[in-house]
């Protein structure tokens, strides 16, 4: 019988899973990204491009889950911190936002080192959390923008 965290963690696969086949199929189906990038003048809004390439890590996590593949997980996490202490990521200059990053950056070296465990449920789970600060912190980011 399986326990309940083997099936909350198969869970979370199956939702990881799900998103890398939902993703790219509706990225697809659009036209590409760059294009529609918010631009000041004819300068790209360089928060934009800096938040195009924090994807760009993150999905370097997500193939090396799907793949188990621990140096792709591993280097997508160590990028994933590296950039939340570029100056492109400090968006805000409150208390909230810089405890906000250095949980994300907590988060992302439990990846990293479960990566280096070569452990892929606990990587897959460390995943789950750094996707969960990210989700908090644009949230967070979105509310203070609106004056909330």
């Amino acid at each position: 019988m399986r326990t309940f965290f083997e099936r909350h963690l198969a869970a979370g696969f199956m939702t990881l899973v799900a998103v890398a086949v939902v993703v790219p199929a509706v990225s697809m189906s659009r036209p590409p990204l760059v294009a529609q990038e918010p631009t000041v003048g004819d300068k790209p809004n360089d928060v934009a491009i800096f938040m195009r390439a924090k994807l760009g890590h993150a999905q370097l996590v997500l193939e090396g889950l799907a793949l188990a593949d621990y140096d792709l997980i591993a280097r997508g996490a160590h990028d994933l911190a590296l950039a939340s202490q570029a100056s492109s990521w400090q968006v805000l200059q409150t208390e909230d936002y810089a405890r906000q990053s250095r949980e994300f950056r907590r988060a992302c070296e439990s990846l990293r080192s479960a990566a280096k465990d070569k452990n892929l449920d606990g990587a897959a789970l460390a995943w789950m959390e750094v996707t969960l600060k990210c989700i908090q912190c644009h949230k967070y980011v979105r509310d203070v923008g609106a004056g909330n």
